[in-house]
């Protein structure tokens, strides 16, 4: 049903009148505290930021112009200047190292950089160029990449960026012994010990086996570079005005629920970037104050796509007119559905692990969220050279639809006949945790209903602020989660690293372990060089979570997630998921913003 091919759309927002007071109450909320930033008020015009320092002030590299000269030499590339303000649909966890990343990519990103990049000027998503790499290859060994470094490349405190640097942050990327959440999803394919210099800007990679993912997953922006002596400094790497990388922005304030602000860095060592002055990421986790905010202006664009409208609201914005916004629908880069504590009593139980997977009616997910149009919830997207097609996976059980076109008869019985043979009462009562961003607490409600009309479960729905939800997943202090995961890149090895293998961020909220058998065809899929191969070893994967145990998480469908980007943003272009091209150093405004 949907292929690498991205979607494109464009819509005006229209909203009512109720939606507009409902910003105007949210955001009137007087004066703030030195150094806060209010939320834009309805009435006034996009916020606006005086740049830190003048162009071309400070110290620049020796190779590259000043700030100044980079401007009037490119200047016909693009409009300079300018606060942009974005939409941030939930503030983060107050930790901001970028190895620690559960939610604040999003935010950080533009402070650093990575070896490699999502090309954020073509209209081909899958394009990847250098970032701190000024080139790259592969020696004919299958497994070691030279990577050289920009010589100019200079960290954000003027000193170079070298070898030792990109060695130190591949080290601190898989290091089990600091808190790597999805950093850590390149740990099957690197070991500390595998990466020396050969020289101050020429570092030499190896993977521990042939690996065809990880180049398209080292390119994303969650892998992002720090400087060895800032880590060595003992400053305090979790706070936001510590943050120094060698990328286009350094953070400056931050109001605690309401907003965070970037601004432009005066001695960036790209040639003529970035183009704005900066930007404040506002977070407006309301759906309708959301939609306000787009529709009067107050904000630009999205921090990263997502804007906790569901995929039947997005669509129904499809039916508006183009005149004010372009909204880009990113297909199979994230999916929806629900988290299993499996540490504890029942859950730890693949029976009834299994029994939930078949009594969870996903049509009826899709028609309510996914408009009808989303991927069906296989743990793999379907419609993929990984994944199988949808048309089989929904003659499946736990997907198949009955002869009335509800929920087929057969399933509910196997489910409950589980349930009695794990030993659990048929008046079972579960808390299902709900974090207030995107659909979480609307999927929990469905899902409750669901339980208590076929199990005949309670199921009580516990919404929780954004910060707090992650915080009780982190201490596996919940049973159940309303929750989605963005996928780095859609290839196997990014999905499967984060779900289901041991340290991805999934497994470790979960507490789920995959059985030996499992992990071993895992690896042997990643070394798999033959896609024909590779695709046999996977279908067996997710043969056996679709038979014998779910695992950690429940698909209901696959979602489109949604850059909302004003008409007045130039150059942007659309991203092949969810965490690729969050820097920004390549848009401008026009008009002015």
């Amino acid at each position: 049903m949907f292929d690498r091919a991205l979607r494109f759309f464009t819509v005006r927002i229209i909203v009512t009148l109720a939606t507009v007071m409902a910003l105007a109450a949210l955001i009137a909320c007087g004066s703030t505290a030195p150094g806060d930033t209010a939320a834009p008020s309805a009435d006034a015009q996009p916020a606006t930021a005086v740049p830190a320092s003048d162009a071309g002030s400070g110290p620049a590299p020796t190779a590259v112009p000043t700030q100044a000269a980079a401007l009037a030499q490119t200047a016909d590339r693009g409009r300079y200047g300018g606060v942009v303000p974005m939409h941030d649909y939930a503030f983060p966890n107050l930790i901001f190292h970028p190895h620690e990343f559960t939610n604040q990519l999003k935010n950080v990103s533009g402070i650093y950089n990575g070896l490699l990049e999502y090309n954020a000027e073509t209209d081909d998503p899958y394009d990847i160029t250098g970032d701190l790499a000024e080139s790259w290859e592969l020696l004919p060994d299958g497994v070691t990449y030279v990577f050289h470094l920009h010589e100019h490349a200079i960290w954000q405190d003027g000193t170079p960026v070298t070898a030792e640097d990109i060695i130190f942050s591949m080290n601190s990327i898989v290091d089990t012994e600091e808190n790597r959440p999805v950093t850590l999803t390149l740990a099957p394919f690197y070991s500390p010990g595998n990466a020396r210099a050969i020289d101050d800007h020429t570092v030499e990679i190896r993977t521990t086996n042939p690996a065809p993912d990880f180049i398209p997953m080292l390119a994303t922006d969650v892998f992002k570079m720090v400087a060895k002596a800032w880590i060595e400094s003992g400053v305090d790497t979790n706070k936001w005005e510590n943050g120094m990388g060698s990328g286009p922005f350094l953070p400056t304030n931050i109001a605690k629920d309401v907003s965070l602000e970037l601004e432009r860095n005066p001695n960036y060592w790209k040639e003529g970037l970035p183009y704005i002055d900066g930007s404040i990421h506002y977070t407006i986790s309301d759906k309708g104050t959301a939609l306000g905010a787009y529709r009067t202006g107050q904000v630009l664009i999205n921090t990263w796509p997502a804007t906790n409208l569901s995929n039947a609201e997005v669509i129904e914005l499809q039916k508006s007119d183009a005149d004010t916004l372009d909204v880009y629908l990113i297909p199979n880069s994230s999916f929806l559905g629900t988290l299993i504590n499996t540490t504890i009593e029942p859950f730890d139980d693949p029976r009834v692990r299994r029994a939930m997977h078949l009594a969870v009616d996903r049509s009826e997910f899709r028609s309510i969220f996914g408009g009808g149009v989303a991927p069906v919830g296989t743990p793999f997207p379907p419609d993929t050279w990984f994944g199988r097609t949808e048309e089989a996976a929904l003659q499946l059980p736990g997907y198949r639809s009955g002869p009335d076109g509800g929920k087929h008869p057969d399933d509910i019985a196997e489910a409950r006949r589980l349930l009695a043979e794990a030993g659990v009462p048929e008046d079972f009562e579960v808390n299902i945790m709900a974090r207030t961003v995107v659909e979480y607490v609307d999927l929990a409600q469905l899902l409750s209903d669901q339980l208590r009309r076929h199990l005949g479960w309670t199921a009580n729905v516990q919404p929780i602020d954004s910060a707090t939800g992650i915080t009780r997943y982190k201490e596996n202090d919940y049973q159940l989660g309303a929750q989605g995961t963005a996928i780095l890149v859609g290839e196997p090895d990014p999905l499967l690293t984060l779900v289901f293998m041991p340290g991805g961020l999934w497994i470790q909220w979960s507490g789920w372990e995959a059985p030996p058998r499992f992990q071993d065809r895992f690896t042997a899929q990643s070394q798999e060089l033959d896609r024909t191969k590779r695709a046999a070893i996977l279908r067996e994967m997710e043969d056996w979570l679709l038979t014998e145990d779910p695992g950690p998480l429940l698909v209901y469908y696959w979602s489109f997630r949604d850059a909302v980007v004003n008409k007045q943003i130039k150059n942007y272009h659309m991203p092949a998921s969810l965490v690729v091209q969050l820097k920004h150093e390549n848009i401008w405004c026009d008009p002015a913003c």
